[in-house]
């Protein structure tokens, strides 16, 4: 009879397996859209609903190093499955840094257009 513990990993498994492919799955139908993934927006008044949008720089290099510090993460837990992975303080760093030129960047874009839109 298996172990409590074998039964809990391979539900755990079971579950993140499932979570996958409803994922995948939408992806594939269409239903999760990926396109204009790494495009902000910003006040236009010349749109109709007054925003337009542009490809965000921020938006891409957020994205990358995001992807870069969890798969950094991913390869500590295969390399050691049995304790929990730490992350060095300059990767932590670097996603702080990432996050607040993404998010400074999106206030720029959107609190200019409306201090260019006062002066009008």
């Amino acid at each position: 009879m298996p172990s409590l513990i074998t039964l809990a990993c391979w539900e755990g498994l079971v579950l993140i397996a499932g979570f996958f492919g409803i994922v995948f799955w939408k992806l594939m139908t269409g239903e999760i859209v990926l396109d204009q993934l790494l495009d902000g927006d910003i006040r236009d008044p010349n749109c109709s609903d007054g925003y337009g949008s542009y490809v965000s720089a921020g938006r891409a290099q957020s994205l990358l190093i995001t992807l870069f510090i969890a798969l950094y993460y991913l390869l500590q837990v295969i390399y050691n499955p049995r304790a929990f992975p730490t992350l060095p303080n300059g990767l932590i760093a670097a996603l702080a840094g990432s996050h607040a030129i993404y998010l400074g960047g999106k206030a720029q874009a959107m609190l200019v257009g409306r201090f260019r839109d006062f002066l009008k």
